[in-house]
């Protein structure tokens, strides 16, 4: 497994991503003892990092997080997030201090834990000033609740706002083959932050699995998050998935095993996550890390996807 080190934390360049975990209308049925048992797989292969957020399945992913990680919580860095709440027809945005103090305790009784690792802005708020949420990360970092900061889904401008109000350790944002975001990249390069790449199998379209366009309900995330899945997007997600498979077979690996290489290709500083719902797709994915991309590997795929 690969790791990087910040301050007093080692974790893995590969992470765990529990939103498919949460089932519901998002991604469909999910069987719970199986997604635990993709939990355990992950930490058997070296993944020592776990991302989740209350928003997943309505708390479900936290709460299955809470419970895979029983006795193991000291082989953990785990993740979670604030400022999204499930609302019966759409997410609300809410920043405020009183809103980051209730998510973050009810978290840690979710993840039956008393303190979190990296602590993350799932989106920004609009009407709360970045000074008052990270007033009172500062408060949680203090009380030993918290202790690393970072945001999420931060566009280019806000993002270079926030070292004036907090030290940012981690930015997880959308990053893949099929949308090379580099802003947030750059960003965490020049300060020393850590760059999460979600998405770094592109909705699981990158690992070759859709031949033809699928027929997928509104509510999925595939229609309406991972736009990759219908017309020209499918095509060209179609023809980077060819791409990345020739790469594959040459170190008899598999296609979303080189969809995350390329991600940790990019930087030192990156960590890619992706998702799984059972033992197998969990240790499948790990295998990432025993192998990596060439500079002659990511000239080939930049030629054919030029």
């Amino acid at each position: 497994m690969l790791y990087f080190q910040k301050k007093e934390i080692k974790f893995s360049r590969l992470a765990l991503g529990t939103w498919a975990m949460g089932a519901g209308k998002d991604w469909g049925p999910a069987d719970k003892s199986e997604c635990i048992k993709a939990i355990h797989a992950a930490l058997s292969e070296g993944i020592n990092l776990i991302d989740t957020a209350p928003i997943y399945g309505n708390y479900r992913a936290e709460l299955l997080t809470g419970e895979a990680l029983k006795g193991r919580r000291d082989k953990v860095i785990l993740a979670t997030k604030c400022g999204l709440k499930p609302g019966e027809r759409a997410v609300s945005f809410d920043l405020s201090a009183k809103a980051v103090r209730e998510e973050a305790e009810s978290s840690l009784k979710r993840l039956q834990t008393d303190y979190i690792d990296i602590y993350l802005i799932h989106w920004p708020d609009r009407n709360t000033p970045l000074e008052e949420t990270f007033g009172e990360f500062e408060k949680l970092k203090k009380e030993g609740k918290i202790r690393f900061f970072g945001v999420c889904n931060f566009y280019e401008s806000l993002l270079r706002r926030t070292p004036e109000t907090a030290e940012i350790d981690f930015v997880q944002n959308e990053f893949s083959l099929l949308k090379r975001n580099e802003a947030p990249l750059k960003f965490c390069e020049e300060n020393k932050s850590v760059f999460m790449a979600y998405g770094a199998l592109g909705g699981g379209i990158l690992s070759g699995k859709y031949k033809k366009e699928p027929c997928l309900p509104r509510c999925s995330v595939k229609s309406f998050f991972y736009k990759y899945y219908k017309g020209e997007a499918f095509l060209k997600a179609s023809k980077a998935a060819e791409v990345l498979k020739d790469i594959a077979n040459k170190y008899k690996a598999t296609p979303a095993q080189a969809a995350l290489n390329f991600v940790l290709a990019q930087s030192p500083r990156a960590v890619a996550l992706f998702g799984a719902r059972n033992a197998k797709q969990a240790a499948e994915n790990a295998a990432a890390a025993a192998w990596q991309l060439t500079q002659e590997d990511l000239d080939y795929i930049n030629e054919r996807l030029s």
